[in-house]
């Protein structure tokens, strides 16, 4: 890239070549982070639970595992593999309203009866809530 602003008679030619290279240089840095959280690998359930990215459960619920300051807000998640089973636990999670229609729990799994959703998609995923699920179950 020296060589091509040493080349260059004024300004106005490097600008083209400068664009390119900032264009591949974007490209190239954009494709490797994409790479690197690919080989990283799917997070697990409970580092979905704990994510403000994703579920953010421990804003509302006490978890195993979690240390500090803990939310009792909502009923603590210690002991729910041995109360509800897998479907149930999955029925929670994709739509707590089914339970509880006061609930002030979203559903992850739903958008139905939803105003405004922008985009209109679920917070999680099938795959992301049975991780979930399997992390709860684990909880005994």
């Amino acid at each position: 890239m020296i060589a091509l602003i040493q080349q260059s008679k004024s300004l106005n030619d490097t600008m083209p070549n400068m664009k390119s290279w900032i264009y591949i240089l974007s490209i190239s840095f954009g494709l490797s982070n994409a790479l690197a959280q690919t080989a990283e690998g799917k997070p697990s359930g409970y580092e979905l639970m704990t994510s403000k990215q994703y579920g953010n459960c421990i804003a509302c619920h006490d978890m195993p595992g979690v240390q500090g300051l803990v939310s009792n807000f909502a009923p603590s998640l210690k002991g729910v593999g041995q109360k509800f089973s897998a479907q149930e636990l999955t029925q929670w999670v994709v739509d707590a309203r089914r339970f509880n229609p006061d609930t002030l729990m979203p559903p992850f799994g739903s958008t139905h009866g939803l105003n405004l959703v922008r985009p209109n998609r679920v917070l999680l995923t099938n795959e992301q809530i049975a991780l979930v699920v399997s992390s709860l179950q684990s909880f005994r």
